[in-house]
């Protein structure tokens, strides 16, 4: 399977690689009202506006704000385009994740944690981006973004 690594904090994670539209520089977005906490705010991107999600927020690690040296991965997340705040991308990387391991459900971090792949420098965390939000964060995400592109026309 081809997954796009990257960094976050020091941690190593990768999602698929046909799940990622684009890899853009961090930008800052500007705020989303009715959003999730875990969203950071809207960004219009070629005229697309996407959801900018704090990754770091969702896996447990501190966040200090999104700076110029940062990425968004570019996805679509159920009906809409998000843009994680990743601190590094590695590049494309080919893996069998047949030798993955899954993580017994009292040790994973949520429902977005697909597996743990053992590389040979270290372990990756292999994310779902379709299982990174909650149902209910999908459904504020989606009103927002529907006012948004209402209130732009």
């Amino acid at each position: 399977m081809k997954l796009i690594e990257f960094e976050c904090r020091g941690h190593r994670f990768a999602m698929p690689l046909d799940c990622v539209r684009r890899v853009v520089p961090g930008a800052m977005p500007t705020p989303l009202p009715g959003a999730p906490d875990i969203v950071l705010g809207a960004l219009n991107l070629g005229g697309e506006i996407l959801a900018v999600i704090n990754f770091n927020r969702r896996i447990g690690v501190p966040f200090s704000g999104i700076d110029s040296s940062q990425f968004l991965l570019v996805s679509d997340l159920s009906d809409f385009p998000v843009g994680f705040v990743v601190d590094k991308v590695n590049g494309v990387i080919e893996r069998d994740l047949s030798g993955a391991t899954v993580l017994p459900e009292r040790f994973a971090a949520g429902d977005f944690v697909e597996a743990v792949a053992r590389l040979d420098d270290g372990l990756c965390v292999i994310i779902d981006p379709e299982q990174f939000l909650f149902d209910e964060e999908k459904s504020l995400l989606g009103d927002a973004l529907e006012k948004v592109r209402h209130d732009d026309h």
